[in-house]
């Protein structure tokens, strides 16, 4: 099941559980696909934690902050815009 189809299935069935006069069912159908929202966002964690973590050896390293922020400062041909992370 795609992620879109997953969360909306999810705030569907929290909605369900949360409203009044909500019944047991209601509340078992949340529980049942909780397992599977969790194993998703596990998944997802496991993508992107390699994309989020910091350089041990550029915090280890002071200088090399310093030879980055040199290499931003210089300006490409292609007309692309330039991201910069250095102020994380």
């Amino acid at each position: 099941m795609p992620d879109d189809e997953l969360l909306t299935l999810a705030q569907h069935r929290f909605d369900q559980a949360d409203r009044d006069g909500a019944t047991h069912e209601d509340c078992r159908q949340l529980r049942d696909i909780f397992p599977a929202v969790l194993q998703r966002l596990r998944d997802k964690v496991e993508i992107t934690r390699e994309l989020s973590t910091i350089n041990p050896m550029a915090v280890r390293n002071p200088n090399g902050w310093e030879k980055q922020a040199a290499s931003s400062d210089v300006a490409a041909d292609d007309d692309q815009m330039q991201l910069s992370l250095l102020h994380l």
